[in-house]
């Protein structure tokens, strides 16, 4: 009997029958909430995913069609490209997601896609447009839908590439929709061969998938982006097919995401080395490094729904050639400016609400530190301007100020924002308050820059807000985060601990003043 594995890379598998050393298949693990930490990751991609929701409201139904379609365009190309299946350009990938799979496309783009990977593109992309009728018509997911959904992805392939056991790379006949009926598995980077579900296990496996899943399901506070991440690498874990399960894994991933209203996720050839390896740490038991993953590719497909431009329909009628001129020097004008507010207001919606994150956060531990203390009678409270616009300049003296001590100039934008701690100590008499600002860097538009600052301030019994008396300023910090219209989503949220350690370290300085003082 032949140990079987396909040959490519991946979560498709990659064998070879002389490596001795196996790692043992393992029964699927129910998701242990206790692997998923709660932290700012999520509050960036739930006030993103707001954004989203909004902008798509007012869209109408055949604009939020197309936006969809793209999507799943996309989807269908990486989603091969992953498994080697194929190549496809950049620049006629970004052709085909405009404009749709079409050999009319293809060449005008003057790329070259054979017919065999165009037939594979549509059946992807088909097969992704079932998952999406699927969740309309409200059905439950059972094994009987995830065969029809492997026979749609692969109903183009009539073979794959297997190993046999001296070595030999065949090609077998797939069938389509029909479980393994040999065992397959996948080398690692250490060279060790894990394995996969054996055949006879496949079936009662799925089961145990389909019931631990409606039970993950079923869990309000688990957030969507771990129930696909769990879903997606249990059912890798599994690989119940010959051949085809990392592109039914993603599939599925879609299904998860769109019962909850999300944007397709895409997990592209620019992020293939992070998959596999967050892949191969759940392996390890870790599901957090594909969470993580999954949250970043989120945040990038919201955005991406976001940002993608509509190219004007030209209706072909003759005009006025100076009317015309003169109303697309307008247009590019406004668009120019309109898409830097847009992009830029995606980017501070993500960094408000890390911010609103770690106050929340350092509200509650500076909380129990002075309760542990025995301090119980301190007031440590926090505030923020939210999306009052009367409150955004409450600062503006220290703002410009704690800006021009990093080196801009601030300006106040509805963007903006600030939010502070502030801590009281009665029977001291003093209270400190800590305060982070969000505002416009420089006279430019499309720049942003967060800055801290603080106050102390004496206290008697009837004091107000502010204190008895006048503050002192305190400059906690000559370094800013600053982050521009333009900077990839990514990016972005790689540089989230960077903002987190501005944060800690402003405060640090907040406190150490206000021990100095005691």
């Amino acid at each position: 009997m032949d140990d079987e594995a396909t040959k490519r890379e991946g979560p498709e598998g990659d064998a070879s029958s002389s490596t001795p050393t196996r790692i043992r298949w393992q029964s699927i693990k129910a998701l242990d909430p206790g692997s998923i930490p709660q932290n700012g990751a999520f509050a960036g991609l739930e006030a993103l995913r707001d954004a989203w929701a909004s902008y798509l409201k007012d869209l109408s139904e055949d604009d939020r069609v197309r936006i969809r379609q793209r999507s799943l365009r996309r989807l269908a190309i990486e989603t091969g490209i992953i498994e080697r299946l194929y190549e496809v350009d950049w620049g006629l990938t970004l052709t085909l997601v405009a404009e749709g799979f079409s050999r009319d496309v293809i060449e005008r783009a003057g790329g070259r896609i054979d017919d065999q990977t165009l037939a594979t593109l549509i059946s992807q992309r088909d097969s992704l447009e079932m998952v999406l009728d699927f969740v309309r018509t409200d059905r439950t997911l059972s094994d009987s839908f995830i065969k029809e959904l492997h026979a749609a992805l692969t109903r183009s392939q009539k073979t794959y590439l297997a190993t046999d056991t001296i070595g030999r790379s065949v090609e077998r006949p797939l069938e389509h929709g029909a479980w393994k009926i040999q065992p397959n598995h996948v080398q690692r980077k250490d060279g060790t061969l894990l394995e996969y579900a054996p055949p006879e296990h496949v079936q009662s496996e799925i089961d145990r998938l389909l019931c631990l899943h409606r039970e993950l399901e079923a869990r309000s506070e688990t957030h969507p982006l771990v129930k696909a991440a769990w879903l997606h690498h249990r059912f890798v874990q599994i690989h119940p097919f010959v051949d085809g399960n990392g592109r039914v894994a993603r599939a599925l991933t879609l299904l998860v995401l769109e019962q909850h209203r999300y944007a397709p996720l895409v997990v592209d050839r620019f992020h293939r080395g992070d998959y596999l390896d967050a892949l191969d740490r759940a392996n390890d038991g870790e599901l957090w490094p594909l969470v993580k993953l999954f949250i970043r590719l989120e945040s990038a497909a919201l955005t991406g729904e976001l940002e993608r431009p509509e190219i004007p329909a030209f209706t072909g009628l003759s005009r006025d050639i100076a009317h015309t001129l003169a109303h697309q020097v307008a247009a590019l004008r406004a668009k120019k400016a309109t898409d830097v507010e847009n992009k830029l207001q995606l980017r501070a919606v993500a960094v408000r609400a890390r911010i609103k994150q770690w106050f929340e956060a350092k509200t509650e531990e500076l909380r129990t530190t002075f309760k542990s203390e025995g301090v119980t009678d301190a007031d440590v409270q926090r505030f923020g301007s939210g999306d009052d616009q009367s409150k955004l300049t409450w600062f503006r003296k220290q703002v410009i100020d704690s800006a021009r001590a990093t080196g801009h100039y601030a300006t106040f934008t509805p963007l903006g924002g600030w939010w502070h701690l502030r801590i009281r100590l009665k029977k001291e008499g003093m209270q400190l308050r800590y305060v982070a600002s969000l505002h416009g860097a420089g006279r430019e538009a499309g720049v942003m820059a967060v800055t801290t600052f603080a106050e102390i301030a004496a206290l008697s019994g009837d004091a107000g807000p502010e204190g008895s008396g006048p503050p002192e300023y305190v400059q906690t910090t000559s370094d800013a985060f600053q982050f521009v219209y333009s900077e990839h989503p990514d990016r972005l949220d790689e540089r989230s601990s960077e903002l987190s350690e501005l944060l800690d370290s402003g405060l640090t300085v907040a406190l150490a003043r206000t021990l100095r003082q005691l």
